[in-house]
């Protein structure tokens, strides 16, 4: 007899909208890793996980997934328990992930804030320069597809709404409480053995540059 999904849900007491919602749902979990309360486009279907947390666990756990929740930052995230399906990300996106938690941290500390401290792009390039000891910044093109890639996963934002504008070093950018997820960092000694892992990686990529390009997948499993 074959099983169905509303036969593996209807026991579980959903709505049958919100049981016609489930794969979506997962599918965006899967996709882009974070759900935001706070991000306009993501605030029905997280409260829409946040009321059946329950059963989108236990969906997610079927495929080898684990659902966290942040209840500062009020995020779910969806972390596989296995290596097949973690994201591995290029150096120069490890470098910018270590370069923006390092900023989140330092702006946090110093303002004390709740939630979401703002950076110029101008601080983004000078920390980028800074943690990879590297006489010439990136590209604005690479700089464009570097910032839009980790804007897609939702780890910084423009105040606006609007597209990064790297040519600005005044444009301002809003760094989200999931950098603190996807690089977990307790002290301030752990945030300093990844800069340092990752600058000395930046240096090793710049000596070998003349040679080969660096290849793809130099980064840590996205957690």
């Amino acid at each position: 007899m074959p099983i169905d999904a509303d036969a593996l849900l209807t026991p579980a007491g959903l709505p049958e909208r919100t049981r016609r919602e489930v794969p979506r749902l997962v599918n965006r979990l899967l996709g882009q890793t974070f759900l935001h309360r706070d991000v306009e486009a993501d605030k029905e279907d997280y409260y829409t996980v946040a009321r059946h947390r329950d059963v989108m666990a236990a969906v997610l756990e079927m495929s080898g997934f684990t659902l966290l929740h942040d209840d500062y930052h009020s995020i779910f995230q969806a972390v596989s328990d296995h290596s097949y399906c973690r994201a591995r990300y290029r150096l120069d996106e490890s470098l910018m992930i270590v370069v923006l938690r390092k900023l989140y941290e330092e702006q946090a500390e110093s303002l004390r804030l709740a939630m979401d401290p703002v950076v110029t792009v101008g601080e983004v390039r000078e920390e980028y320069r800074t943690l990879t000891g590297k006489e010439r910044d990136l590209g604005v093109v690479q700089y464009e597809t570097l910032l839009r890639r980790l804007r897609k996963l939702g780890l910084i934002d423009t105040l606006d709404g609007r597209s990064i504008n790297v040519r600005d070093s005044e444009a301002r950018l809003r760094l989200r409480g999931s950098l603190k997820l996807i690089l977990p960092v307790q002290t301030a000694t752990d945030m300093e053995a990844w800069v340092n892992r990752y600058r000395a990686a930046g240096a090793e990529a710049a000596e070998g540059a003349e040679e080969a390009s660096i290849p793809g997948g130099a980064g840590w499993d996205d957690v």
